[in-house]
């Protein structure tokens, strides 16, 4: 009898146990092998705009074939609209996931549930889609939400984007500077490239074992950080500008480069930006080809950004890392670093041809 209790002892503690497991199991998810994944790069398992893994939130995942026939996939229409916003006259079609059958369908023809009890993927309200109005309807029964048409939905994602992205970039900078910190202790100081999205970067980090066994948000973390260092970056001990300033030598924002700002400031309080170090000593050797008058002795002050803090540095006293194959906005870039170790092992490690001071930079090498 006594065993008899122990087996439906045992028996009801698994079946407790197994419950409770799918319960914990996110509704967005799927196995692998019900996924339908588009991209065909390395990266094809994480969302293009914020890296997530496209299995993990899949029922809520986004394509979009662009009109150069190239595939993106996101976990999430906020991910979408972002895209959205920036790109709409180079989309061709978008399809979304829908929620019963896990096959990619139109989402222009596709029924929306918004606001229902199940979570959402980076947005608190959720969005699900559907390939039958009666499956949404039936969805909606069960889940609450409103029915909305792809058009609306999507309207309603970017009318949330700025909020949104608010909450994430506030979570994206806390996780860049823990991925700082793990990057630091637990992966190879390697080179890597620049990264158009987190998971590039990610696939990058599993491809090249850039790493020791991670966790996912550690690994997540780490892909972040990577794709954008200026996330970990101490704000205040960076060279600051303005987001509609335009370097006087080549014309481009200069904001949208926060790694690569250079400054000269002249005595007059008047300060030139810069998106890299060679346009500024571009200006600094010739001012007169870029409509200005000044002469060295009206300089005050330079700064340059350091590769790895990204701190502003004096330019004067840096040292520059010339010919490697790490590219600046305007390629080819003389490298800045606090200090001459800091320089000579970037050298090696990118095949630098010179480590110059600043005195020794000359104007023939700018060209």
């Amino acid at each position: 009898m006594l065993k008899k209790l122990l087996v439906l002892f045992t028996a009801l503690i698994l079946s407790t146990s197994l419950l409770n497991a799918q319960d914990n199991k996110m509704f967005q998810t799927v196995k692998p092998s019900e996924a339908t994944l588009v991209k065909t790069d390395s990266s094809k398992s994480f969302c293009n705009v914020c890296g997530m893994h496209l299995t993990k939130f899949y029922k809520t995942s986004h394509a979009t074939t662009f009109k150069n026939e190239k595939k993106e996939q996101y976990c999430s229409i906020r991910c979408q609209a972002h895209i959205h916003n920036d790109h709409a006259d180079k989309i061709k079609q978008i399809e979304v996931v829908d929620t019963k059958s896990l096959k990619l369908i139109d989402a222009k023809k596709a029924t929306y549930v918004v606001g229902s009890s199940k979570k959402g993927t980076m947005s608190a309200i959720s969005k699900y889609a559907f390939e039958k109005k009666e499956d949404a309807l039936s969805f909606q029964k069960n889940f609450g939400g409103e029915i909305h048409s792809f058009e609306e939905t999507l309207k309603i994602a970017k009318d949330s984007l700025s909020k949104d992205t608010m909450a994430t970039t506030k979570k994206r900078m806390m996780m860049a500077k823990k991925g700082k910190k793990i990057y630091s202790s637990m992966c190879k100081q390697d080179k890597f490239p620049e990264f158009n999205s987190v998971g590039e970067s990610k696939q990058y980090i599993i491809d090249n074992n850039l790493c020791k066994t991670l966790k996912p948000k550690m690994q997540q973390a780490v892909a972040i950080y990577l794709y954008d260092p200026v996330l970990a970056a101490n704000k205040d001990k960076m060279i600051k500008v303005a987001k509609d300033t335009k370097c006087p030598v080549c014309g481009m924002f200069v904001s949208k480069y926060p790694k690569w700002v250079a400054q000269i400031e002249v005595k007059q309080k008047h300060s030139h930006y810069f998106d890299g170090v060679k346009d500024m000593m571009k200006f600094y050797f010739n001012p007169s080809k870029f409509k200005h008058t000044h002469k060295t002795q009206d300089i005050s002050k330079m700064l340059v950004t350091d590769y790895y803090s990204l701190n502003a540095i004096n330019a004067k006293s840096a040292y520059y890392v010339m010919g490697s194959n790490i590219y600046g906005p305007m390629g080819e870039e003389l490298i800045p670093f606090k200090t001459k170790k800091e320089a000579e092992d970037f050298s090696k490690s990118h095949f630098g041809k010179k480590v110059l001071k600043f005195e020794e930079i000359k104007e023939e090498f700018l060209y």
